[in-house]
This record gives C-alpha cells, sequence and structure tokens, in this order.
C-alpha cells in the first residue's frame, strides 16, 4: 500500500465512487467533505461514476439523493446524470432483458428493482410487494407451508430475484426454493432444459445501517447483505445453487464498464473508491483499477490491519487507504464546500 499523495488523486482519468459509507450513511461533517472532493473533481472536468450495490432505489433516486447531499452536476442533462449512476436495480434489470427474462419472482421489500425492470419493458414479475412498496397480501403470512399456494396462484415464473429485503422471512426463502425445484422435478427430462436462474442484485455478505452506543462504546451497526439472502436460498439445496451476482464485484458489472456499448470505461485509468474490502477493493483490482479504502464505513482501521497481518488475498489489498473520502479538503488541498 502506497501513501497518495494530493497530486496522485488528482491524476486518474475516471473516478467510481461507492455510496453507502464513502459519501452517505456517515457523519454529516464526513458527507461534507466528500461532497466538496467529488465537485472538485467535476470542476477539473474528470469522469465521475457512482455505483451502489442497493437494488432498493432506481438511478434516479440515487441522483436526486446525491444533488440534495450537494453534488453539483452543473448543466448536465437528466440522461447525463444517469449515465453516471449504475445501482444494482437497474443492472439487474439489464440482466433480465438481455437474458430474455421477463417474468421474474422478486424479492425485495422496496421498489427500485421493480420500477428499473417496468423502465425496461419487464412488467410481468411477481414480487414480495406492491407497486406502491406495501406488502404484497400473499406473504403477509408467517407459515412457509403457504408457499405452495403462493406459486399455484403465480405459476409463470422464469427466474428469481433476490434484493435486499428488509423484511425476509421463511415463506419468501421457501417460495424461491420452490419455485427452483418444482421447476427441475417438472421439466429435469425435457430436451434443452436449463435450470431457472437465482440472480442477487449484489453479493454483500453485510453492511452498515450507522452506529449506536452500547456499553459505554460506539459501535458499528451491522446489518445481513444481500448475498447472504440469496445464499439462504442457495444452501436450501444440496450441493448448494449457484447464484449470478448482478453487483460488485461481479464479473458482469465489470463487462458493463468496459463494454464500448455501454460505459466504456479505461480501468486502466480509473480509481474505484469504497469502504469494503470484499465488494469495492476487490471489484477495483478485478478489473485492473487503482483501488482507494476509506474507513467511514464497513471496514475498520483494525479489520485493514487483520487483513494485511493475515496476507491474504491480494485482491483485498486496496491500492491507497484514507480516513475518509474527504480528507484532502481537511489538509486544505480541497475547499471546503467546493462547488463545480
Amino acid at each position: 500500500m502506497k501513501h497518495l499523495r494530493f497530486e496522485e488523486f488528482t491524476s486518474f482519468e475516471t473516478y467510481i465512487f461507492d455510496c453507502d459509507g464513502v459519501i452517505w450513511g456517515i457523519c454529516e461533517e464526513d458527507t461534507k467533505t466528500s461532497v466538496a472532493t467529488v465537485n472538485y473533481l467535476l470542476r477539473l472536468n474528470k469522469r465521475v461514476m457512482f455505483v451502489t450495490n442497493n437494488s432498493n432505489k432506481t438511478r434516479a433516486q440515487f441522483v436526486q439523493q446525491l444533488e440534495s447531499k450537494g453534488v453539483n452536476f452543473g448543466n448536465r442533462s437528466q440522461e447525463q446524470k444517469l449515465s453516471m449512476m449504475i445501482s444494482a436495480s437497474y443492472t439487474t434489470a439489464a440482466f433480465l432483458q438481455d437474458s430474455g427474462l421477463h417474468r421474474p419472482f422478486i424479492i425485495t421489500s422496496d421498489t427500485g428493482v421493480l420500477e428499473e425492470c417496468r423502465m425496461l419493458g419487464i412488467t410481468d414479475y411477481f414480487a414480495t410487494i406492491t407497486d406502491d412498496g406495501k406488502p404484497a397480501p400473499l406473504f403477509q403470512k408467517l407459515d412457509m407451508g403457504s408457499a405452495a399456494d403462493v406459486i399455484k396462484q403465480n405459476p409463470n415464473v422464469d427466474s428469481i430475484v433476490v434484493g435486499w429485503d428488509m423484511q425476509l422471512t421463511a415463506l419468501k426463502v421457501g417460495t424461491a426454493v420452490n419455485y427452483i425445484k418444482w421447476h427441475e422435478d417438472l421439466h429435469a427430462s425435457e430436451p434443452g432444459y436449463k435450470e431457472m436462474p437465482l440472480i442477487a442484485c449484489s453479493g454483500d455478505t453485510g453492511g452498515v445501517l450507522g452506529k449506536t452506543t452500547h456499553l459505554g462504546k460506539e459501535l458499528k451497526l451491522r446489518a445481513i447483505g444481500n448475498g447472504a439472502m440469496a445464499d439462504i436460498i442457495a444452501r436450501s439445496f444440496d450441493p448448494p445453487k449457484v447464484w449470478v451476482d448482478m453487483g460488485k464485484p461481479s464479473d458482469a458489472l465489470l463487462l458493463l464498464l468496459r463494454s464500448p456499448h455501454a460505459y466504456n470505461v479505461d480501468l486502466n485509468k480509473a480509481l474505484m473508491v469504497g469502504d469494503t474490502l470484499q465488494t469495492d477493493i476487490v471489484f477495483g483490482n478485478r478489473g485492473g483499477m487503482n483501488t482507494l479504502l476509506v474507513l467511514t464505513g464497513v471496514t475498520s482501521q483494525l479489520e485493514l490491519d487483520e487483513e494485511l497481518r493475515a496476507n491474504g488475498p491480494g485482491l483485498r489489498r486496496p491500492s491507497y487507504v484514507l480516513p475518509k473520502l474527504g480528507s484532502f479538503v481537511d489538509s486544505g488541498h480541497i475547499a471546503r464546500g467546493d462547488k463545480v
């Protein structure tokens, strides 16, 4: 790991920022200095992008959230702003469209992935919530045996999509498991049989919901991740099913960034900035990017030190580390409250 000098920080062509733990979901002062840093790069006419494994909102909602925090997109059109935002809700919907999957069963507690699906013409989905975000009546029961009735009322499903569901239940998991297994039992002997795909909007093992005080010490409040939710379904099979990851650090997302038909990013000239080793840093390193870990989110200095002492896989080692994205504001290199 090298010390990151300001001149080196500003030398990249493209900057790809994680959001949770880097720009928001952190203390207000750190958000302000992070935003000042992003705005400084925009003023330098750098290419700036935002990538989030959160599937609960649309790209447009994330852009609105960035603007509410003070990110100044200048005179860019809404279309240009959307092209700078990559969310797990959008990548999942795009994958379904490209794969010819039009009837997914979607496990989610928010509408982001549903809205992105509709915008891409995928409207024949069956979800655990209604389009206005309320729990679907069929999933208000807690009895896992109700899965049979759920499936019989909605038989035409061609894929399983697992979003970040804050109300995950055994009934939802059991419904997904039986969709996959019944498809296998009914069609495995047919020519050209294909397994029903299990798709995770992202592969996060966990996340951070904020901070709390316990026994006199400030601690991070941990949350179960989207990938861990997909694992619950996958591990209901023997051997466990393989699921497709649509977020960081997946091949699918790297291909999307590289593709001249999508984002056309030269990853060798890009800096990936994030707060997690397994998603952000592994993602950047696998893509050949330089990587910057900030310590305002999931990964603490203690956890990073343990990783370095363990001499683990190189993919989990960031090129650089900063206490926070706004460190160059604190050092005076970037003006506080910098505007485009």
